[in-house]
């Protein structure tokens, strides 16, 4: 089970540092991208966390059908061991509640967008 968290916590990695690798520019100098500008209003912040909270829910969910898939063969595969079928059962349990929290992180970033009168871009 460690090595597969290791692999997951692994692909979280490579996944935060390729993504803002492979974010669009523009190609109107000939020497190539120009980066975008910085964060200069509210409105730009909000839409820059809500894209940020839109790929990290759907690296949690992810990893959260992952973890649902796991616990399921535990579960299957116990063969009436208590310890196993409850190992399982914390399996389902723990990622359901990761995307609880995960949709009420998302929420709470657009009630924040409604509340300040900013629209917020949804990516997903």
């Amino acid at each position: 089970m460690k090595k597969f968290l290791t692999v997951a916590f692994a692909f979280m990695a490579l996944l935060l540092v390729v993504t803002p690798a492979l974010a669009t520019c523009t190609l109107d100098d000939p020497s190539g991208c120009t980066p975008n500008p910085p964060i200069r209003t509210t409105a730009e912040l909000f839409n820059f966390l809500s894209k940020v909270t839109s790929w990290m829910f759907v690296t949690l969910l992810f990893l959260a059908f992952i973890f649902i898939v796991v616990g399921a063969f535990t579960y299957v595969s116990s063969k009436g061991d208590p310890k196993a079928v409850t190992l399982a059962k914390n399996y389902i349990i723990y990622a359901l509640i990761g995307v609880v929290v995960g949709v009420l992180a998302k929420g709470l970033i657009l009630a924040v967008c409604s509340i300040m009168g900013v629209a917020c871009t949804l990516l997903f």
